[in-house]
């Protein structure tokens, strides 16, 4: 009577790992696809090994949680190896992606460090597990095209004091309310007021 109860839980333990392999739900992978996620950051690596004839459900899967700057369409945005932008257009998670992974690398658009988003006062700051949101306002300058924008300062963000680079992922800490900072955003920022964006680097410029 032993044996076959072991085979039982034996079974049913087999099948408890199969359904954790199991793509993600969709209820999930609509949370990894979100205005308001930040940027993901993947490697030349995890792009070529996409093969043509995937889902984009599958993909996102494999990449990981992203920023979609999408309006009616996805546009999934990555940054590949912190020096280019991955765009992936798509209506349904469902969908095909008709390209591979080196094809995918070839569209890949560098991102500008040089173009300043914003300079100005950081006004509010709202802290996260991985980071911070701070709402910065300043003047539209020929260097810099916005007066206010809400930011997210990641652990990917780079933060600088002046031109000197703070080390470690928690750089973000640093950033104190009543700060002077410029921004370069790490890709396009929702169109809304104030517009909302991921920051590639943010440099501290003054303290209260």
């Amino acid at each position: 009577m032993r044996r076959p109860v072991v085979m039982i839980l034996a079974l049913m333990a087999a099948l408890a790992v199969l359904a954790g392999c199991k793509r993600a739900s969709p209820a999930s992978l609509e949370q990894a696809l979100r205005w308001d996620n930040p940027v993901g950051y993947v490697t030349t690596g995890d792009i070529d090994s996409i093969t043509k004839g995937m889902t984009y459900a599958d993909i996102i899967t494999r990449l990981g949680p992203t920023h979609d700057v999408g309006s009616g369409l996805h546009v999934a945005h990555y940054i590949v190896d912190e020096t280019e932008s991955l765009y992936l257009s798509f209506c349904s998670l469902e969908d095909v992606c008709r390209k591979d992974g080196a094809e995918l690398l070839q569209s890949l658009e560098p991102i500008d460090f040089s173009t300043i988003g914003i300079r100005g006062l950081v006004k509010d700051i709202v802290h996260g597990k991985d980071g911070i949101t701070m709402l910065v306002e300043g003047k539209q300058n020929p260097d810099a095209t916005l007066n206010a924008a809400n930011v997210t300062v990641t652990m990917q963000s780079r933060v600088y004091r002046g031109q000197t680079l703070i080390g470690g992922s928690f750089g973000f800490s640093e950033i104190k309310e009543g700060n002077t900072v410029e921004v370069t955003f790490a890709g396009p920022v929702s169109m809304s007021y104030p517009v909302m964006g991921v920051a590639a680097i943010v440099r501290i410029l003054a303290q209260p």
